[in-house]
């Protein structure tokens, strides 16, 4: 048994999309006016990809939506990615990593 969190696998040229809950000790709206940013990188830190961060309910700011449209030069192995949410006031607030792996698929491009 151990205290990792449950990982996923994306497939390399799916697009890519995770939503995430705010824990519930922040208040609905907590975040409302703060800006968020998200990367996926690889294991040693190579950056796959900026992640487009939408809150799915800008008032209550409780789900992120991350995506990325084209993963197709994601390189295959393992990867993470977090969410730096800075307030207005300049505060700077960072999400766990939370670890996935980039697999490659078998259907080929018709």
């Amino acid at each position: 048994m151990t205290c990792q969190p449950a990982t996923f696998n994306h497939t390399r040229g799916a697009s890519f999309q995770v939503l995430t809950r705010i824990p519930s000790r922040f208040a609905d709206g907590y975040f409302v006016g703060w800006d968020v940013k998200a990367q996926a990188r690889t294991e040693k830190g190579a950056l796959l990809a900026t992640l487009e961060a939408t809150w799915e309910d800008p008032d209550t700011t409780r789900v992120l939506a991350l995506r990325c449209l084209d993963t197709s030069g994601w390189e295959v192995g393992p990867a993470s990615f977090d969410v730096r949410m800075t307030a207005p006031d300049g505060f700077v607030l960072y999400t766990t990593p939370f670890r996935f792996h980039v697999v490659k698929g078998v259907t080929a491009d018709a």
